[in-house]
């Protein structure tokens, strides 16, 4: 009776341990998922920054771009196509800025599609390379015709806008290269962070 009394009690103890530990594990758990919750948001909300200064430079370049190949005495041709090749870019990165500013809940329900959007957010930056270089080398070529038409190669201004237009698209190029790579590392960072999260 006395041994019964005894098993009894450390069955007690055990189911008591257990509990305790199921508790602390829960509590775990719960803590994971708020911050892995709050590390997406602020990732997203990185995402977010990044792609509304591309948008606000975007608009700039759409409104003064052609304005300023206008008044070079370029083509009318040539600086309507820098106008809506310009005007589909930001188009497209205003459609992703959207996107993103859906994807702020994180319900385990919206968890799969949140993952779909922003995978097709990281597809759409690293296959951009694809569309953007080729574009960029013909749109250059043609730039660069439209200039000599307009301005010849000898003078100063001439001189003056060739050494700015090579700078600007280094510059451009560093740039963009730097958006372009920190939109898919951020992006990949959020995927990992929603696998965590689905495992919990």
């Amino acid at each position: 009776m006395e041994n019964n009394t005894i098993i009894s009690h450390e069955l007690e103890q055990m189911r008591s341990q257990i509990g305790m530990l199921k508790q602390k594990l829960e509590q775990q758990t719960i803590v994971n998922d708020r911050h892995i919750r709050n590390s997406m948001k602020s990732n997203i909300s990185d995402l977010n920054r990044t792609i509304r200064g591309t948008i606000i430079g975007g608009a700039f370049a759409v409104v003064f771009a052609p304005m300023t190949f206008h008044n070079q005495g370029c083509s009318p041709i040539f600086v309507i196509a820098t106008a809506v090749m310009l005007a589909v870019c930001l188009y497209l990165t205003v459609v992703q800025k959207i996107n993103l500013g859906k994807m702020m809940d994180f319900t385990q329900d919206n968890l799969v599609e949140t993952a779909k959007k922003i995978n097709k957010l990281r597809k759409h930056y690293k296959e951009w390379y694809k569309i953007a270089i080729p574009m960029l080398l013909v749109w250059t070529g043609w730039m660069i015709y439209e200039m000599v038409k307009a301005i010849g190669t000898e003078s100063h201004t001439a001189i003056g806008f060739y050494c700015g237009a090579g700078i600007g698209l280094i510059i451009g190029g560093i740039v963009g290269t730097y958006i372009n790579r920190k939109v898919v590392r951020k992006a990949n960072e959020i995927l990992s962070q929603i696998e965590e999260l689905q495992q919990l």
